[in-house]
């Protein structure tokens, strides 16, 4: 997206040349690219993203409201804030007919280029405002879904750590005798509880839900057949765990858990040569 650059459209080469010349002219110094109806429009939207549309409403071809439904359509585009004019289409009607359809704002010909100024300067105020508000939604989560990864990894590295001492406890446990080996069997209990509580589905998905709290609902919704274990695999998937790390939450082979997410592409009809974690980091 190209920051203070306009598209101005209009098929009426005087208007188009006078809406340029305001702009170009005004304080903000904007950089102003045209076209004279709303399919060449869309034909500049597809190589330069400007970073707000001022357009006529009656055009040949594709004409202002249809030109806004298109631009709202495609996922590249939706963002932008889009002014419309007119000098025919002026009635209230008129107004909220181009507000359903994706306008932000609303002038009548003939232009004042005091207004135009000013309704350009206020569209991209709120534009702006409202894209640093999203970016800073967007950090936030970006920063909340690093740290429960990076928390869960810690719990899997611990557990491993967990599971290593436990195993050599139990290797050395038949060569010891009396209070000894009492007292040893007593700590490998409390690793092995220690283990279970580490491992609780339940205590992940609290702080889970507070990152992604739509995921599961969403996720059902795409397939109300996945089940509990199905769900589990994808939430690990959803924070970036690999199959190892997979394996180790598990107790189970890294084969057993690609076997697994293979049954779950199915129940998703998802295109054999495509990756399950693709589809997953989808689902918002």
């Amino acid at each position: 997206m190209e920051e203070n650059t306009l598209l101005v459209v209009d098929d009426d080469k005087q208007s188009l040349q006078t809406i340029n010349y305001y702009l170009q002219q005004s304080p903000e110094k904007y950089q102003v690219m045209s076209a004279t109806n709303g399919a060449l429009a869309l034909q500049v939207l597809g190589k330069k993203i400007p970073e707000l549309i001022i357009t006529d409403w009656d055009m040949p071809h594709v004409n202002g409201l249809e030109l806004i439904r298109r631009v709202k359509k495609n996922p590249a585009t939706a963002h932008l804030p889009i002014i419309i004019i007119t000098g025919i289409n002026t009635t209230p009607e008129n107004l909220q007919e181009a507000l359903e359809v994706g306008a932000d704002d609303f002038l009548r010909k003939p232009l004042n280029y005091v207004e135009l100024y000013a309704r350009t300067a206020a569209t991209l105020k709120i534009y702006r405002y409202m894209r640093t508000i999203e970016q800073q939604k967007q950090d936030i989560a970006a920063q909340k879904h690093r740290e429960l990864s990076s928390k869960t990894v810690e719990l899997i590295q611990k557990r491993e750590f967990l599971i290593e001492i436990r195993d050599k406890i139990n290797a050395v446990l038949p060569k010891l005798k009396g209070t000894t080996k009492k007292e040893v069997h007593r700590i490998e209990r409390a690793i092995q509880s220690n283990l279970n509580v580490q491992n609780s589905w339940e205590v992940f998905k609290v702080h889970f839900d507070n990152v992604h709290p739509h995921f599961f609902k969403n996720l059902l919704g795409a397939c109300p057949a996945l089940t509990q274990n199905d769900l589990k695999h994808c939430a690990y998937l959803k924070i970036g765990l690999s199959t190892k790390e997979i394996a180790h939450i598990f107790n189970i082979s890294p084969n057993s858990v690609l076997t697994h997410h293979y049954r779950i592409k199915k129940k998703l009809s998802i295109d054999s040569d495509k990756k399950l974690i693709g589809y997953i980091q989808l689902i918002a």
